[in-house]
């Protein structure tokens, strides 16, 4: 018989079960950087007090981007909650879908006094939206964060930059969907003045990695209307923590909403 595969968690091996995926297939995916992040953050203890206890984890399902990148993960762990040293003899809700970490990057662009963002128009089959708009972004592979928005904001939207023109809007991640995706999402913005032949060049042009089924145009957007046009969470919240930021610079407050 085989040997089963493990992981080591709280240096306890524990077992990997995969009913439908091939060994191979299994192996490669707790191999990746999604896989050990999200066992990393599952075994943190942030207080004694309250803390997760995974005793086992089976692999659901596996979609690999191409022969050798895996893209998604879908697993169930048989996780337990510790308080006060003591588990609670139900397990928890243990359903995940690993699909890594991505970045996200809030384009402020000044002209003539008034400011714009650039939105991105992609097919989102998810959704069911032939035309979805969104702020810039993209997934972070096993690459520093700030590298992969750079890499995004060129592929994405034919600008380079560097990474010391990001400016961080998060200091915790941020989590869209923590019932049932791992997806933490840094979000940046970078402040650039342009010119009115600038904006025009830039609206409507089509970006994107065509090999991988890219086809992005790109939207100048003044920046008030930005709510309007979307409910891209990940834009809605960088507009508020950027409108929010700078509010705090003028008034000095700790704390300031947006009416």
């Amino acid at each position: 018989m085989p040997n089963p595969l493990t992981v080591t968690f709280r240096d306890v091996n524990i077992p990997i079960t995969h009913p439908k995926v091939s060994k191979k297939i299994a192996e490669k995916a707790i191999a990746t950087p999604m896989f050990k992040r999200w066992l990393e953050r599952c075994e943190k203890k942030p207080n004694n007090k309250k803390y997760i206890n995974i005793k086992g984890v089976e692999i659901q399902s596996v979609d690999m981007f191409g022969p050798k990148r895996v893209g998604f993960i879908k697993l169930e762990s048989e996780a337990y909650l510790v308080f006060n040293g003591k588990e609670i003899p139900r397990p928890v809700p243990g359903i995940a879908l690993l699909r890594g970490d991505s970045v996200g990057i809030l384009v402020v662009l000044s002209c003539n006094g008034k400011k714009y963002t650039i939105l991105v128009e992609q097919a989102r089959i998810p959704i069911g939206d032939a035309a979805c708009l969104e702020m810039p972004a993209g997934m972070i592979d096993d690459e520093n964060v700030k590298y992969a928005a750079v890499k995004e904001m060129e592929e994405e939207c034919g600008i380079k930059l560097k990474k010391s023109d990001l400016i961080s809007l998060t200091p915790d991640k941020m989590l869209p969907s923590p019932g049932g995706c791992d997806e933490a999402i840094d979000l940046y913005y970078f402040e650039k003045e342009v010119t009115v032949k600038e904006l025009k060049k830039i609206q409507g042009r089509i970006q994107g990695k065509s090999d991988e089924g890219e086809h992005i145009r790109l939207m100048v957007v003044p920046f008030e209307e930005a709510p309007k046009k979307t409910g891209d969470s990940k834009l809605l919240s960088a507009l508020f923590l950027y409108q929010n930021k700078a509010r705090v610079s003028d008034k000095g407050c700790s704390l300031c909403v947006i009416q």
